[in-house]
């Protein structure tokens, strides 16, 4: 029980001194403001009174990781001191307005208002920080650099892999054209007609595997093809069973 009464007691010392503290810096800053601008003088005190009191408390209770309990503290330290110079600096002011004490120079007065703009500045970059330092925040910057460079070195494979790639299929593709245009001139052999050639793709059965090619009738089949525009995808000719009585040879074949 005493020793919650004496929690108790410290806590409303600090509160009155902390009242006192903020009065006297917010007697300096308003000085500092145009008559008809007063009210931002509060929202400087956040620098002085309230960020004392705003960073302690974060400081114990809302800082996470060793980044955010550093800033943390030292801005606690900063705001401290700035809190003791603006009482200090208007309390010297005052007294010296009413002759009680020298009169603070124009000099003096410049270098407190720099070091209040210094303090403003401080908490306004410690609060970006202490977001930024989050570790949860952290960590996924850490993860999103991690997948960045899976990403990098994916795309430099693939283009590495591209290179390899089409020095193996140019050839086998370039084979391709070059039989498809064969078989698609042949079969206008005997014709006396040019043929037009399309590239259009078209699907061609494949030959079953248990017949056997008769070469007769693949000769046969070119010299006496169809005009029916049909384009050829496989070098592979669509064969279908010929009767032995039914092949041609390459010297049947009709003169036109």
């Amino acid at each position: 029980m005493i020793k919650k009464i004496g929690i108790l007691i410290i806590t409303l010392l600090g509160g009155a001194l902390l009242a006192y503290s903020a009065t006297r810096s917010l007697d300096f800053i308003s000085m500092t403001l145009p008559a008809d601008r007063q009210i931002l003088a509060y929202f400087g005190l956040a620098a002085l009174d309230g960020g004392l009191v705003a960073w302690m408390l974060s400081y114990l209770y809302g800082s996470r990781g060793a980044w955010q309990r550093a800033i943390s503290i030292l801005m606690l330290i900063v705001d401290v001191v700035g809190a003791i110079a603006m009482f200090t600096m208007d309390t010297l002011y005052n007294t010296g307005k009413n002759g009680m004490t020298a009169a603070m120079t124009p000099e003096a007065i410049t270098n407190a208002v720099l070091a209040l703009s210094g303090i403003i500045a401080l908490n306004i970059i410690a609060t970006v920080a202490h977001h930024i330092t989050d570790p949860d925040k952290l960590r996924e910057q850490a993860e999103e650099e991690a997948f960045a460079k899976v990403e990098d070195a994916t795309l430099k494979q693939i283009a590495k892999n591209a290179e390899s790639l089409a020095a193996q299929l140019a050839p086998i593709m370039a084979a391709d054209w070059q039989a498809q245009t064969q078989a698609k001139y042949l079969s206008y052999v005997g014709t006396g007609k040019m043929p037009v050639l399309d590239v259009t793709a078209r699907d061609v059965s494949s030959l079953p595997v248990e017949k056997k090619l008769d070469l007769s009738s693949l000769w046969a089949g070119l010299f006496n093809a169809k005009q029916d525009g049909r384009t050829y995808q496989s070098v592979t000719p669509l064969v279908t069973e010929v009767k032995p009585t039914e092949a041609k040879s390459f010297t049947d074949a009709p003169n036109q």
